[in-house]
């Protein structure tokens, strides 16, 4: 009990000295707003801590959230302070219950490992999960763009269009397209196909970055190509499910032989068996 307490304890504490840290935080900011210079206040060595960790993870935490679907890059701030109230008030409904400490203990390290892992990890099944969805729309968007490129427009002039037209189709697709978009407009239309690329990291994204590259260092023409490019996309997801389909069949073929064939041979053999031994 008393270890548990302990425990209980040191998480008050840090709690404190996080929220501490925060508030001496915003307070040198608005010293800093109003002086018009940084604060020369040196913080203590825990505010350094707590302020150092937001600063060398925060860009990690919005790129987990961005690479989920979770495009507000102000809920990373509150990411940390979350599981860590998470695991405070979880621990405190531990301490009050009439378990035993035994079981406390065992509680307390299953809280302590599904706050610290379990959020990751749906971050990054969802992240995955984003991917796959992304990709099975690309199709749509290459028929799009190709209609859009033969109207005239140039292949940044579609990309912005479909920025803004794509958010009630696809709000994900929609944040990628504007987001390459924005990126070209400052760093040039190749280098934003391929953050565009290494942020959706499949055979189709590939495909439709190394035909745009393409495009724009031989100049060719790109609306035919896309339009092909989209068919055989297509071609390829459907033979995807024709693959899943045909393996069904064998994975079905387990639970028929558990489920099915096992019960009958029992219900064929059982009242043979039963008078065999009535007649021993």
């Amino acid at each position: 009990m008393m270890l548990v307490g302990s425990i209980l304890v040191l998480l008050l504490v840090l709690l404190f000295l996080l929220f501490d840290s925060l508030r001496m935080t915003q307070r040198n900011k608005k010293v800093a707003l109003l002086i018009g210079t940084q604060s020369s206040r040196t913080p203590s060595r825990v505010n350094r801590f707590f302020v150092r960790f937001g600063k060398e993870h925060r860009h990690e935490l919005e790129k987990k959230l961005i690479d989920a679907g979770i495009y507000n890059r102000e809920l990373a701030k509150f990411y940390f302070p979350a599981k860590l109230m998470i695991l405070i008030v979880v621990t405190s409904l531990i301490l009050i219950s009439d378990m035993t400490m035994q079981n406390q203990l065992m509680f307390g390290i299953l809280n302590l490992i599904g706050v610290i892992l379990l959020p990751d990890t749906l971050l990054h099944i969802k992240g995955k999960l984003l991917i796959g969805k992304i990709s099975a729309q690309l199709p749509y968007l290459l028929d799009m763009m190709a209609v859009c490129i033969q109207t005239g427009m140039t292949i940044e002039a579609s990309l912005v269009y479909l920025g803004e037209e794509l958010e009630e189709f696809d709000k994900d697709l929609c944040y990628q397209i504007q987001r390459t978009s924005d990126s070209a407009k400052i760093h040039g239309l190749e280098k934003a196909l391929n953050d565009f690329a290494d942020r959706v990291p499949t055979t189709a994204v590939r495909s439709f970055v190394l035909t745009i590259i393409q495009n724009l260092q031989y100049g060719t023409s790109v609306a035919q190509v896309l339009g092909d490019l989209s068919e055989d996309m297509r071609k390829v997801q459907i033979l995807t499910v024709e693959e899943k389909v045909g393996k069904l069949s064998a994975k079905m073929s387990l639970p028929l032989i558990l489920l099915i064939m096992f019960p009958i041979v029992v219900l064929i053999l059982a009242p043979g068996i039963m008078q065999m031994m009535i007649n021993m």
